[in-house]
């Protein structure tokens, strides 16, 4: 049981002594501490209250909290760039909305309407053409970046740390082949992305 001080006792001493003349204790109402002054604000007034919040007048009795800067970057890190819809109904915690929005900036529901469209007026073999090139030429210059990471890996003679802390460098035997290979492969690549770039080159203007 907590403490009473003097004051308390007093109160207590008080409150007795009026109930047992059999009259009743005065009633409060409301509550103790500091009461904010009534505002009447206009429709689409901003304003911030005292703990630091910032509302929007919506309607006259109406009130909504504004965005924080974490909550325009979450929006904007979840709506779909390319979305045509006034509202986007994006969802990337879903697994086809999140692949779309990655692909094509929009989500799967998106993606379907647009392609069925594109069906009627004509134009979807050709932007399933530019969609494939460029799906193509996408994966060539991830697989150029590693090949060429591998080259300069292997140029250099591979060094590895032993358990006890020591560094062994491995001098590989077939290092010159590989190097050969993969120079190889690499002109092969180069000449097939400036293949793509020359049959994507038609479609430069043209909007899907």
């Amino acid at each position: 049981m907590a403490k009473l001080d003097k004051s308390d006792i007093k109160s207590m001493i008080k409150k007795s002594r009026v109930l047992f003349k059999g009259e009743e204790l005065p009633k409060i109402h409301g509550y103790e501490g500091e009461v904010e002054k009534l505002v009447i604000r206009e429709k689409g007034e901003i304003w911030t209250d005292k703990d630091g919040k910032e509302w929007k007048q919506v309607g006259v009795h109406n009130k909504v909290r504004t965005d924080t800067i974490f909550d325009k970057l979450r929006k904007e890190l979840r709506t779909a760039q390319n979305c045509p819809r006034e509202v986007c109904t994006a969802d990337t915690t879903k697994h086809l909305d999140k692949r779309m929005v990655r692909l094509k900036g929009m989500c799967f529901d998106c993606v379907q309407e647009h392609e069925a469209k594109l069906k009627e007026e004509g134009k979807y073999d050709d932007y399933e053409k530019v969609t494939m090139l460029k799906n193509e030429r996408s994966f060539l210059q991830e697989a150029k970046l590693r090949m060429a990471e591998s080259r300069e890996y292997l140029t250099k003679n591979p060094e590895f740390l032993n358990e006890d802390g020591s560094q062994e460098t491995w001098d590989l035997p077939n290092k010159k082949k590989l190097i050969k290979d993969l120079d190889t492969d690499l002109e092969e690549l180069e000449k097939r992305l400036e293949t793509i770039d020359e049959e994507l080159a038609p479609f430069k203007d043209v909007k899907f």
